[in-house]
């Protein structure tokens, strides 16, 4: 089950950069900012996810269309997440 969540969801190696003494905020951050080159693999990832659930949408009939646009909501967010963050820290 870990490698299934390490595959879709990057941020277990990531560090939190809002806590801390300035030095140890600073380092998180470079640390976060080597670690977003990995990311396109994950937005990747998610795009594929978000493209098959809403093909699945369209073609799943009308009776089973809760249990399909929950996945796709899911899967927007966080690829919308992932690119927020992603643009966050190539700056």
């Amino acid at each position: 089950m870990k490698s299934v969540i390490a595959y879709f969801w990057p941020f277990i190696a990531f560090r939190d950069a809002g806590h801390g003494s300035l030095l140890e905020r600073s380092a998180a951050w470079r640390h976060n900012r080597q670690l977003a080159s990995s990311l396109p693999v994950y937005i990747r990832r998610w795009a594929v996810f978000t493209a098959l659930a809403l093909v699945l949408q369209y073609t799943a009939p009308s009776a089973l269309a809760p249990l399909v646009v929950v996945p796709l909501i899911v899967s927007l967010c966080g690829l919308l997440h992932l690119v927020h963050v992603w643009l966050l820290l190539r700056q």
